[in-house]
């Protein structure tokens, strides 16, 4: 099979594995926690990077900035995440991940083993090293090359 063919039948391969995931998550969480799994992503991103603009937000998702604004509303709604103005410039404001926000991810990421467990439980460990590097060394090429 041709290299083309190799890397269009992964990409397909890896859609649907996300597809799965992101089902299995929306039947456990949104529910339980009335989260979804893009807000979950900011908030795991916010308590990762620490506080960020809108448009570093946009970015590190891969979102754009008025669909961040959105979850973040929604968010601030929850308790889970402020906006802050930055002191120096008073038009730069920040999104920042609240206690309240930490403890939701805390007890989201607990809660969610189960269920990664269940996707991956048949890999072994050295084949998860693998994912980790080859996905490590493709979002590190997608953030230098900007993709």
């Amino acid at each position: 099979m041709a290299k083309s063919e190799l890397l269009f039948e992964v990409s397909a391969m890896f859609r649907m594995l996300l597809k799965n995931l992101s089902q299995e998550w929306n039947k456990i969480s949104a529910k339980e926690y009335n989260l979804t799994f893009p807000q979950f992503q900011v908030l795991y991103t916010l308590k990762m990077r620490g506080s960020l603009k809108v448009s570093e937000l946009a970015e590190t998702l891969a979102l754009t900035s008025p669909a961040i604004t959105s979850l973040t509303d929604k968010l601030i709604t929850g308790g889970y995440v402020e906006r802050e103005r930055a002191e120096n410039d008073r038009r730069v404001v920040y999104t920042t991940i609240t206690e309240k926000g930490q403890e939701m991810i805390a007890k989201v990421i607990e809660d969610q083993k189960e269920m990664i467990q269940v996707f991956f439980d048949m890999l072994s460990e050295e084949d998860i090293e693998h994912l980790r590097r080859i996905f490590s060394s493709m979002l590190l090429d997608i953030d230098h090359n900007n993709i």
